[in-house]
């Protein structure tokens, strides 16, 4: 009889979550060409498989429902199980999470997932599961080598997520956790100037604290999107 030890266990396990990640990748990425693609392919990987350790803290370890999961944080927002009522179905019975997963679009109500949808953050999508209850300082230092892969050997993370947390306070972000993480990525790809208006005269807009503050964030990142190529 064959015998496998836990380490050979442990070892086939990972193989076998990884092609799952991969299959579900190029899925998600032919599907939603507005999202993964943005990102070089170990990155896009790295994504994935944060979405499905994210899906998996909720019980939810089927593969057909931890597809399903995955498309509800693209096509409805990244975070959207913290909305209050879908939070309360995934916890309610955790032993159910699979099923319950399954049959959720037919749970909540339409007025829920548009609030699901209306409070989107991108944040969670470069959260790994270690991180996923971490400061927002933590959670802000560890997502910046996915979405600055090509320039964080230049930056100190944690400086950089302090700096970007205290402005995203200054600019009336306080509420919204992918701030920090926006701010970063501005500050690295417009250079020293990056807030400057006589530079930049789009800024003005970005800091106008009359603005509502996920408007200008919206604004910031497409901005982002449109000059560099860019996903926050």
């Amino acid at each position: 009889m064959l015998k496998i030890n836990p380490q050979q266990f442990e070892i086939f396990q990972q193989q076998a979550k990884c092609q799952f990640a991969q299959k579900l990748q190029h899925a998600l990425a032919d599907k939603y060409p507005h999202i993964l693609p943005r990102f070089p392919d170990e990155i896009q990987l790295k994504i994935v498989i944060n979405m499905i350790d994210r899906a998996k803290q909720w019980g939810i370890d089927w593969k057909s429902s931890l597809v399903i999961f995955a498309e509800l944080m693209i096509s409805i927002a990244p975070n959207f199980d913290q909305q209050t009522d879908i939070k309360r179905i995934l916890e309610s019975n955790p032993a159910q999470a699979n099923q319950r997963i399954k049959a959720i679009t037919e749970s909540v109500s339409d007025s829920a997932w548009s609030q699901a949808e209306a409070n989107s953050d991108d944040l969670p999508y470069f959260l790994s599961s270690e991180f996923l209850n971490a400061p927002l300082i933590d959670q802000t230092a560890s997502a910046i080598p996915l979405v600055l892969w090509d320039k964080v050997a230049d930056i100190d993370v944690y400086q950089y997520a302090i700096s970007a947390t205290q402005y995203a306070n200054q600019l009336e972000f306080k509420d919204l956790n992918g701030a920090p993480l926006t701010i970063v990525v501005w500050r690295s790809l417009y250079g020293s100037k990056f807030n400057d208006p006589g530079v930049y005269p789009w800024v003005t807009d970005i800091t106008d604290n009359k603005r509502p503050a996920r408007e200008r964030i919206a604004m910031l990142k497409f901005r982002i999107a449109l000059d560099h190529g860019r996903m926050v």
